[in-house]
């Protein structure tokens, strides 16, 4: 009997550890919170309703069709495909660069997290339908195409993917008209998806081509960052293409520059790279200053924390130290309120920065809050005699970061949640022109609250409030709501981290229960379920009980079985007695005779 229930327990442990690995378990969390792992199928969702070109045929936003199947006509390259920048139909690959790095920056560090969501398959194609883009983007080694479509013509129509305006001009920087900064983006981007692929090739959830893809996103990259190491004057790339400056103008190139060499460092491990970047940055007055927040023109705040990160175990501590210390200015700064504003309710405001796109700013300050907290000082504390001060700061940076991710998801003056479609004070009016469902922007001028053709874009972050915490739901106020591939990044990234790390619900206003029902085409009519099953955790709940059940049910009828046996061998026992020692069988009723144990006595009971 002991085999038996002993053989029960092993295969009841073994059912829950193939929960576990299904989990992918992190270090502090076995079960995610189903609420951020729906927001993060969500977020990934939001890029699908983004996609152009050909959409495959497991595409899962049912109200978006195949659209711009001409573009590269003119310059004789496929260049359908990709991604729609933000609420219209034109494609950018500078802010495009900025997204897939920030993707696959998060993605490689929170690998579980998405393991753990079951969203790594969505992400790998998620990141791959950009990069393969860019791949088509990028058919010389100094040539990149920088914009598909124009931007007056483009900002004229407000309707649906079926009858987006032509033509669609293409605008490219080469050798003879270079950009350095949007190069070096390009570069960080291929160095970054590549090194996200080779990362997911060694995980569970690795494909054979995954390792094969990041060569070839390695190589791109490395063409790229050559040419913009080699062709001088370094320049920035609206000098070339003069019609970005109605649109995503940069303002530098140099942190573009430097982020290319610790992106292909990332990638190849080749110490070449670090080190150029780093005496560029140390021989560049003000380099290690800035304060501005983190977006798709300026990614200082990207560079400190990652040359802490990558320089943590260098053999050089005193280097490694002072790289340190430029970050920890820079994120005490958010902290301290220094080297950025709060609005009263509490979410982080650069003036003239957030006055567009105040949620990327507080989301990308957040993800450098947690990638230091979690990358260098969570290692530091571990090995530092005095870990008070480092604990301490962990905190700071880890309270504000979810700070901001609870005023995004509705703890703000006004109960806004800034996410659409996950709760009832959502946006209901996003700035984007395929899911309004307006037939043009006429249309959408005479009546913008007419939603009776609308479509809800799960998962879009817009824009975000004003400095004095408030906000305009309305179509066409794009400074507020309009959706952009670079919004969501950055809050994807933490929607991972969370899963990873914490077991808590996300904050909601009112209280979590409450649905959604004012908003039509429910996520579970277009979408498949996301993440860790509800059956395997009601599995994991209902198993052992049953388990329990169906061992005493065992016990039961084991102790009967025997009970049975018992009798029969009594009943052979006295026939036995009657047969040859003549006992009479009337006395024989009334008692029990029992065999001993070597079986050589009998002996009698009253029963």
């Amino acid at each position: 009997m002991f085999s038996i229930i002993s053989l029960i327990f092993v295969l009841y442990c073994h059912f829950v550890n193939a929960l576990s690995n299904h989990r992918a378990l992190s270090p502090t969390v076995q079960i995610p919170s189903p609420e951020y792992v729906k927001l993060l199928n969500h977020s990934i969702l939001f890029y699908e309703a983004q996609r152009s070109g050909k959409l495959p045929a497991n595409h899962r936003v049912s109200w978006r069709y195949d659209s711009a199947l001409t573009d590269g006509s003119d310059v004789n390259l496929d260049l359908t495909g990709g991604y729609y920048d933000a609420g219209d139909y034109l494609k950018f690959t500078y802010p495009l660069s900025y997204a897939v790095f920030m993707l696959s920056w998060g993605g490689s560090d929170y690998i579980e997290g998405y393991h753990m969501a079951n969203q790594t398959d969505y992400l790998r194609t998620q990141i791959k339908w950009a990069t393969d883009w860019l791949i088509k983007a990028h058919p010389e080694p100094s040539t990149l195409i920088v914009q598909v479509g124009n931007v007056k013509i483009d900002n004229d129509y407000f309707g649906p993917d079926s009858g987006i305006p032509i033509p669609r001009p293409c605008y490219q920087i080469n050798e003879t008209h270079f950009g350095t900064d949007a190069a070096s983006m390009a570069a960080t981007a291929f160095a970054s998806a590549s090194a996200f692929f080779n990362n997911l090739a060694q995980s569970k959830a690795g494909v054979e081509e995954d390792a094969a893809y990041a060569d070839i996103l390695l190589m791109h990259a490395t063409q790229l960052y050559n040419s913009s190491h080699s062709i001088v004057p370094y320049s920035r790339y609206q000098s070339s293409v003069p019609t970005i400056l109605g649109a995503y103008a940069s303002t530098a190139y140099l942190d573009d520059l430097l982020l290319s060499g610790l992106a292909l460092y990332r990638a190849t491990e080749d110490e070449t790279y670090l080190q150029q970047s780093l005496e560029i940055y140390k021989s560049s007055p003000g380099a290690s200053s800035h304060i501005e927040p983190l977006d798709w023109d300026n990614k200082w705040g990207a560079l400190y924390v990652l040359f802490a990160e990558l320089m943590l175990n260098s053999s050089d501590q005193t280097e490694a130290l002072a790289r340190r210390v430029d970050a920890e200015i820079y994120l005490d700064g958010l902290v301290s309120g220094t080297g950025v504003n709060k609005t009263n309710g509490g979410l982080l405001f650069w003036d003239f920065y957030s006055d567009a796109n105040s949620n990327q700013n507080a989301m990308s300050a957040s993800h450098l809050l947690l990638s230091y907290s979690t990358n260098v000082l969570r290692p530091l504390s571990e090995t530092s005699n005095d870990k008070g001060p480092i604990l301490e700061k962990i905190k700071r940076y880890e309270d504000l970061a979810k700070s901001q991710l609870d005023y995004v998801f509705g703890k703000n003056p006004i109960e806004q949640n800034y996410v659409v479609g996950e709760r009832f004070n959502s946006p209901k009016y996003p700035h984007s022109a395929p899911a309004s469902g307006f037939a043009s922007l006429a249309q959408a001028i005479s009546n913008p609250t007419d939603r009776s053709k609308s479509h809800v874009i799960y998962g879009a972050l817009v824009g975000g409030p004003s400095r004095n915490d408030s906000f305009a739901d309305a179509l066409l106020d794009w400074s507020q709501t309009e959706v952009a591939l670079d919004y969501n990044a950055p809050y994807q990234n933490l929607l991972a981290y969370q899963i990873m790390f914490s077991a808590d619900d996300p904050y909601y206003i009112p209280k979590r229960d409450t649905t959604n029902n004012d908003i039509p085409d429910s996520p579970s009519d277009e979408e498949p379920s996301a993440g860790f099953p509800s059956w395997g955790i009601a599995l994991a709940v209902v198993l052992p009980i049953l388990f329990i059940i169906s061992l005493f049910a065992f016990l039961f009828i084991r102790h009967r079985q025997n009970k049975i046996e018992k009798n029969k061998i009594n009943s052979d026992i006295e026939e036995i007695m009657v047969q040859q020692l003549g006992i009479d069988e009337s006395h024989v009723s009334e008692t029990t005779l029992v065999a001993s144990q070597d079986g050589s006595t009998i002996k009698k009971e009253k029963i």
